[in-house]
């Protein structure tokens, strides 16, 4: 704890010192890192150009692709180094290392799901062009670390060790993505929580409904299958933490996101346009994205990465543009494994007794009061066939879970094929090969095509369901090999000239698999959907005005019932503020407050008898587990779902919408005083940026940035997601917003929600906020000669 202490205060002192005169000019120099001149670098075969920016975004020149990709990692790692070592440290089950106890619960539940093993499996399985493409990068970080001259300040307040990286963390890193938007299995530890106090059949009715605007005939409800298990108790297992969140040191990438693409045919500057405003928590400042400029003979390309992994995530070349969302597909079950009860170190597979697959691991824990500041704790890590043991049910069962990342085949990844890939085809042809990620990239071309893909390792499933677990003496055959790459979601050069996803679910008509068990609701994707097809044709400037909609098109179907419920009685004034609201979500208007105050009370109504107070706050607080199917339940007032259970009476809808407004009332009365019209939605709904040497407390905000009244919300196009029940403090929003148009050859504009680099203070680390915050782009620079015309630090890598 004196340490903890210790360095909060130093981190205090730094803002101290950055506030007397010369104070940050010396702390940007002390925590700066080399942009103009001549530096050696390890590795290289022949010299590297890096221009940087006005934002200091770096344009890397080589003369072949392995230079350059090992300059991107050199580059990055002068950027980001304490971001690489915060992830590396989460992946590997690490972070009670540095944070104590904080750190123990992720450290734990890494350590379990065996993602550093995941991934040392895989590496081996590569194709030499990918292996080489995450090498390259490797030996740029490497040579990075290797110089520790000007090291983050970061890096030693947070006291991580910087160690060299090998190919397996690389393909690790990989596996950390594919499991921050991939953990289906913490949704089916709620289904069966629900099973559990319902019973199969109530609990059916609550199941995740998906709907696609597209799709004319509605995919088949789940039917009652045979692997259906009663009485398994694993709401103590989620009400105690059973699958907690990773949040001690770096947030996860949990990728939402709106993308589109429209032809030329459907394009004012008769090309192709791509736009892409990736949704996550990047609170944290830089944010997630790295922007960066990458040329060599045959690449020439601009966009965003993440840190760790090589090429472009985001981004366009001369021939093809891409972005990407949140695919989610599910790629993870969990198995009902009985445990032998004359053998407690065996299960029973097929009636036969096996032991256990056992791994002990050792969680090092800093502690002061231990010897040496740091303490031991001993994991063991139980397997069965399917997979790690990852909790404990009722009557001698526990749960195993099966990951398709533990067991995706060798070949390429995909990544390595977008910095030259020429047409959409191509780009669909890399997007099949990414087995580890689950996106849905869309992409287009300078042709005038457009294409979408749904990506990742999705299993071929007997039973068709993926909600809830599945008893393995009966479902352990149910995964039949995998859903063929080029059988994903996805469409190329759709006949109506644009394709786009929100989340939502993407699959077809008819289509014979099950890919996701769960979406967002479509009305991100909806608003899309009617502006480009039922507008006019659109400029660049027009699909930026659309990332930043504000239109709720849920309220437009909810808030009329909630006016006609209120009408005439006490809450006369809030049914007139919301009947004169034209559904957007403005900082100045008090209707967005009383609609999301209102509408979280009245899920809670409505669920809590049933479900218990406990278990539906943790059920509601997943949003795309549950908001589609309480939209449809609207459509009936009379659902008995609104009826409380506790009262002699027969509630509707009505009743609920009163008793929710009278909750919702007085929590904001409580807050902000009597009068509901100001209530104001900027108020209440703020956003803030953090430095990871300060996230909260004193000191934050001076690291970090005040909270800021912010537009929208999680069902706005311009997406501001909050915590269901934690207030509205937005979580997840644009990290990025992209636009490519291929008439324009000399830039790409976009802006990213905080910098390039992680440097505490320094120039780059929210030198694009202000961009971000005020819904302006800025040039990110395409075309060599713009590159050079506006570079303002030159930095030579020499071998």
């Amino acid at each position: 704890m004196l340490k903890r202490i210790v360095k909060i205060l130093l981190a205090l002192v730094i803002v101290a010192a950055a506030a007397i005169g010369g104070g940050l000019a010396w702390l940007r120099w002390g925590n700066g890192y080399k942009t103009d001149g001549e530096l050696q670098m390890a590795g290289l075969s022949a010299p590297v150009r890096v221009l940087r920016d006005a934002h200091g975004i770096p344009y890397i020149f080589a003369q072949n692709t392995p230079d350059l990709i090992r300059a991107q990692g050199f580059v990055t790692a002068q950027h980001r180094l304490f971001q690489l070592e915060a992830y590396r440290a989460l992946i590997y089950g690490r972070v009670a290392e540095v944070v104590g106890e904080a750190g123990l619960a992720s450290d734990k539940e890494m350590r379990t799901l065996g993602l550093a093993q995941n991934a040392q499996r895989h590496a081996k399985l590569l194709s030499a062009e990918a292996r080489d493409f995450l090498t390259w990068y490797a030996e740029g970080l490497n040579a990075y670390a290797a110089q520790t001259a000007d090291h983050p300040i970061e890096l030693k307040l947070a006291g991580f060790r910087v160690g060299p990286w090998s190919l397996d963390d690389m393909v690790a890193v990989l596996h950390f993505v594919n499991y921050s938007h991939a953990t289906n299995y913490k949704a089916e530890l709620l289904m069966q929580a629900m099973i559990d106090r319902l019973g199969f059949e109530k609990a059916k009715a609550l199941f995740p409904l998906n709907v696609n605007p597209d799709r004319k005939a509605q995919l088949a409800a789940l039917d009652a299958p045979v692997q259906v298990v009663e009485g398994l108790n694993v709401q103590d297992l989620i009400l105690q933490g059973g699958a907690p969140a990773i949040e001690p040191v770096a947030a996860p990438i949990e990728l939402g996101s709106n993308n589109w693409a429209v032809s030329a045919a459907r394009s004012a500057s008769g090309a192709t346009i791509v736009s892409n405003d990736p949704h996550l928590d990047a609170r944290t400042l830089p944010g997630v994205w790295h922007p960066v400029g990458l040329f060599a003979p045959g690449i020439q390309a601009v966009g965003a990465a993440l840190p760790g992994v090589p090429g472009l995530t985001v981004g366009r070349t001369p021939h093809v543009a891409f972005g990407v969302t949140n695919g989610y597909g599910d790629s993870q079950d969990l198995f009902i494994e009985t445990v032998d009860p004359a053998s407690p170190a065996n299960y029973l597979d097929n009636g036969a007794s096996v032991p256990f697959d056992t791994r002990e691991e050792i969680i090092r824990v800093k502690d002061s009061k231990a010897e040496g500041g740091m303490r031991e704790e001993k994991l063991t890590v139980r397997s069965t066939k399917r997979g790690p043991v990852v909790g404990t049910a009722a009557n001698g069962r526990v749960l195993a879970l099966r990951m398709a990342s533990a067991e995706i085949p060798g070949g390429g990844l995909g990544i390595e094929k977008l910095l030259t890939a020429k047409t959409v085809q191509e780009v669909d042809a890399a997007a099949q090969q990414m087995g580890v990620m689950y996106f849905n990239y869309v992409f287009g071309d300078s042709s005038g095509a457009v294409g979408h893909r749904a990506t990742g390792l999705v299993p071929l499933r007997a039973s068709g369901q993926g909600v809830f677990p599945k008893p393995a003496e009966t479902a352990a055959n149910d995964w039949r090999g995998f859903i063929p790459p080029d059988r994903l979601p996805g469409q190329i050069a759709p006949a109506r000239g644009w394709v786009g996803t929100a989340n939502h679910d993407t699959q077809p008509d008819n289509y014979p698999y099950h890919y996701g068990s769960y979406f967002s609701p479509p009305y991100r994707y909806a608003t899309i959907k009617n502006r480009i097809e039922n507008g006019p044709a659109m400029k660049a400037e027009d699909h930026l005005k659309l990332m930043q909609d504000i239109s709720n098109a849920q309220a437009r179907m909810l808030a009329p019932k909630i006016v006609a419920a209120l009408q005439g009685g006490k809450h006369a004034d809030i049914a007139a503020i919301l009947g004169a609201w034209d559904f957007n979500e403005r900082t100045d208007s008090a209707a967005p407050t009383l609609y999301h105050s209102i509408y979280e009370a009245l899920a809670a109504q409505t669920f809590a008898d049933e479900l218990g107070p406990e278990l539906a706050k943790r059920w509601l607080s997943n949003w795309y587990t549950w908001q589609s199917r309480f939209d449809a339940l609207l459509a009936d007032p009379a659902s008995p779902w609104f009826d409380d259970t506790a009262t002699p009476a027969v509630e509707t809808l009505p009743d609920m919408i009163q008793r929710a407004t009278d909750i919702a009332r007085a929590d904001l009365e409580a807050k902000y005083g009597p009068k509901p019209q100001e209530w104001l939605w900027g108020k209440v709904h703020t956003i803030a940026f953090v430095s990871p040497l300060r996230r909260s407390g004193p000191g934050a905000a001076l690291l970090g940035t005040t909270p800021q009244p912010y537009a929208g919300s999680g069902e706005t196009v311009q997406r501001a997601l909050s915590g269901y029940g934690q207030g509205f403090d937005t979580r997840f929003f644009a990290s990025l917003r992209f636009i490519a148009d291929f008439s324009d050859a000399e830039k790409v504009m976009a802006a990213v929600s905080g910098g390039v680099a992680e440097r505490q203070f320094g120039p780059h680390q929210t030198d694009q906020l202000d961009a971000w915050m005020g819904g302006r782009l800025l040039p990110w620079w395409f075309a060599p000669q713009a590159v050079e015309a506006n570079a303002r630090h030159v930095l030579v890598l020499k071998p």
